[in-house]
């Protein structure tokens, strides 16, 4: 199937929807040749994947994979990023996440927290959260308990996309990234349709803003920053001004943040820049303890967008009130320490 595809990608052509659908069924179920699946993903990559291509590829990934019951009257909202910009950033989402899953939960909001290892980072969301007390990989059935209870579910990426073993010794095999360094927080397991999606230039975040519109995505920000020294981040700041892609009905718009303006600007970001998992989840207790500075002024910002793309508050200041609150009462440490309690094993 990948085989007859080929000739059309070697000319430069793009995958339609359905022919680009039917690879990707056949890479899930382990029927793509290994040498025709890595010629596919670097022809992809060389010319750029389409908005048909990455939905395509998205769709058959949530058919694959291993879902999680959502509670009923939980409206999730998930804050994996794309990565690969080579951050040395602590982990800013999954610290954001704790702080939208304490200040969402009593409003009916909830976190399915995508995320894998560090792989272009200092700290991976799974690495670092195993450093705070989670036992991952929680099993499926566990996560629904944990959103209902906690606020909050951590969705470990190989736990819930067995089809990507076939894929994976492939991209080791290439070594560059491919399309599927794309498709991860579009195939969130339990159907978040709401996200903070950061991603690391304006084209990406262009194609990510029209790839939601296609999968009929209720509310999302894609985001990207550019530091002054031209570091770019997928995240927002305190650091400089933040370009927003907003997707919702059914259309995209573009905005900027100023953190300045919310009163949460910063100068420095040797504060927020850590060498491995560990100091990174020493970052997030400060954080959760409540101490200030550039760490818990970049949380903010993540929290905050997330619980306006989660309905919590209509505007960031609102939402900057509702995260500092949490952060600042205790909820957001006890979040922490209930799902770290739900992820111990049944047996002690």
């Amino acid at each position: 199937m990948i085989r007859d595809a080929l000739p059309r990608l070697v000319q430069g052509h793009h995958l339609d929807a359905d022919d680009a659908e039917k690879l990707f069924d056949a890479v899930m179920t382990g029927d793509a040749d290994p040498i025709q699946l890595g010629a596919m993903l670097a022809l992809i990559q060389a010319r750029g994947a389409t908005t048909d291509e990455l939905a395509a590829g998205a769709r058959a990934m949530r058919k694959h994979l291993i879902p999680v019951t959502t509670p009923v009257g939980l409206r999730i909202v998930d804050t994996c990023g794309t990565g690969g910009t080579g951050s040395r950033f602590f982990n800013v989402s999954t610290s954001a996440a704790i702080v939208t899953a304490a200040a969402g939960r009593p409003k009916g909001i909830a976190v399915a927290k995508h995320g894998n290892r560090a792989v272009t980072s200092a700290s991976g969301s799974s690495d670092v959260l195993q450093e705070l007390g989670v036992n991952l990989p929680m099993p499926p059935t566990h996560l629904p308990k944990a959103l209902d209870e906690a606020g909050i579910c951590f969705c470990f990426a190989p736990a819930h996309h067995p089809g990507m073993k076939h894929a994976g010794p492939v991209r080791a095999a290439l070594g560059i990234r491919t399309i599927f360094n794309l498709l991860g927080p579009l195939t969130n397991p339990a159907g978040a349709q709401h996200q903070l999606l950061g991603v690391g230039d304006a084209a990406t975040q262009q194609l990510i803003a029209e790839t939601l519109l296609k999968l009929d995505t209720q509310h999302a920000w894609v985001v990207t920053t550019e530091l002054p020294d031209g570091t770019r981040l997928g995240e927002l700041t305190p650091f400089a001004p933040v370009s927003v892609a907003i997707v919702r009905n059914n259309t995209i718009t573009h905005d900027t943040i100023d953190p300045a303006a919310l009163g949460l600007a910063a100068d420095t970001t040797s504060a927020v820049t850590v060498e491995n998992p560990q100091q990174s989840a020493a970052l997030i207790q400060s954080v959760l303890a409540g101490d200030k500075g550039a760490p818990r002024n970049t949380v903010l910002l993540n929290a905050a967008a997330a619980l306006v793309i989660a309905e919590a508050a209509d505007t960031l200041d609102n939402a900057i009130t509702l995260a500092t609150q949490a952060i600042d009462s205790g909820a957001a440490r006890h979040t922490l320490a209930k799902l770290a309690e739900l992820s111990k094993p049944a047996d002690g």
